[in-house]
């Protein structure tokens, strides 16, 4: 069948278009869903969609309704496991979250990658979507359960799984990473006040996973600096996708072959952009410092969540972006060395086990937060913080000798 065959619309059943609608947005994104390729996919009219489906919005909720039940029945069948063998142990919380972890981005990977999309979108939008606040909503109650064996750390844990889901559906076959994120997952489910012996391994790993050298945009070149700084504009404003050497040639007011003289690939050239939006952050933190004041919540702090996690899920269809986008991970862990724990929401006993792996493991789920928030357009201080206050006395009950 061609898209010049004549289709009768009750022909074509709404889950056919949602599946062709994933197919398409795991293929390209979702600025790639257009109604004319959804119909050549699958071989009908545009006005046979149109008439199925409504408008290219009303498409995108029928799909986020459908892929959060197929979510559902996925997050129903583990903690079901989870039930039955009450797992009172960490490292048996960490197998069962790292299993449905697996399965999460092989069987539901279209799901996961229109899950990660929406909230990118969504971050870059004025508005919230009621029908993605549900399913992520949804998706926080299962991966708290399979944790922490509790509701009550919902926030923490889908800001986790979410951001190390994007990492993950790019650098899943590097073994370096793969181990890395799970002895991160084993010491999430460990906590915090007690350390782990796991912390040489995951240092190890940090330093195998470091690369070559970085391109980042030269000081003294002022036009390679404008290209970079006006990609770094576009990526946290518009996103990855629309990251072109045409488009930033034009923010640039710049000819689009200067910016292929000065940057050649997209890779590069978006490497470039990020590398801006982080020179950006440190350079508000410097200034932070030398004024003597504690670091807001600011706007190059927003810009870095959302391109650090851009590029993650950008790396999945350009595979030349995966080096960056893992030491962008390893990175981020790095950095948050430097953090004074209170002012994230933690209390002193976090400090017993905060060292490089520690790190890592709340960089993973600060970024993954904040995102979700800037989605669901909640303020993000107010929401990381009390999730990782909420996190910590769940930590230091458990080790209470009273309370275990």
């Amino acid at each position: 069948m061609t898209a010049q065959d004549p289709v009768a619309e009750e022909d074509v059943e709404s889950d056919r278009i949602v599946d062709a609608a994933l197919d398409i947005i795991a293929r390209g994104g979702l600025a790639r869903l257009t109604l004319r390729p959804l119909a050549a996919q699958l071989g009908v009219s545009v006005a046979v969609i149109s008439a199925r489906m409504g408008s290219k919005d009303q498409l995108i909720d029928r799909a986020i309704d459908v892929a959060a039940q197929r979510d559902q029945r996925f997050g129903e069948r583990w903690c079901d496991l989870a039930a039955r063998i009450a797992p009172t142990d960490s490292a048996t919380r960490a197998a069962l979250a790292d299993l449905a972890f697996r399965d999460w981005m092989t069987a539901g990977r279209r799901n996961v990658v229109f899950l990660i999309e929406l909230v990118h979108d969504r971050a870059l939008q004025d508005a919230a979507s009621a029908a993605l606040d549900r399913w992520l909503a949804q998706a926080g109650m299962v991966w708290s359960r399979l944790l922490f064996g509790t509701p009550a750390l919902a926030d923490l844990a889908l800001g986790y799984m979410l951001d190390e889901a994007s990492f993950a559906l790019g650098a899943g076959d590097d073994p370096a990473y793969t181990l890395l994120r799970t002895l991160c997952l084993q010491r999430l489910t460990h906590g915090f006040a007690r350390g782990g012996a796991d912390g040489a391994a995951i240092e190890r790993l940090i330093a195998a996973l470091a690369p070559e050298p970085l391109p980042i945009a030269r000081d003294d070149d002022p036009k390679r600096q404008r290209i970079a700084d006006s990609a770094a504009r576009i990526i946290v404003s518009q996103g990855m996708e629309a990251t072109t050497h045409r488009s930033v040639a034009l923010a640039a007011d710049v000819p689009a072959s200067t910016v292929v003289y000065h940057f050649g690939g997209r890779a590069a050239l978006v490497v470039a952009g990020l590398h801006a939006v982080i020179a950006r952050f440190h350079g508000t933190r410097a200034r932070a410092r030398a004024e003597g004041r504690l670091p807001a919540d600011d706007a190059e702090t927003r810009d870095l969540v959302k391109a650090t996690s851009m590029i993650a899920l950008a790396s999945v269809r350009e595979t030349s972006l995966q080096p960056y986008a893992t030491d962008m991970r390893r990175r981020r862990g790095e950095n948050i060395r430097a953090t004074d724990l209170a002012a994230l929401g933690f209390g002193p006993a976090a400090a017993a086990g905060f060292d490089r792996a520690t790190a890592q493991v709340i960089s993973i789920a600060l970024f993954g937060m904040r995102m979700v928030a800037m989605a669901r357009k909640r303020p993000e201080r107010a929401q990381y913080r009390a999730a990782f206050a909420a996190f910590d006395a769940w930590d230091v009950a458990r080790t209470d000798p009273g309370l275990s």
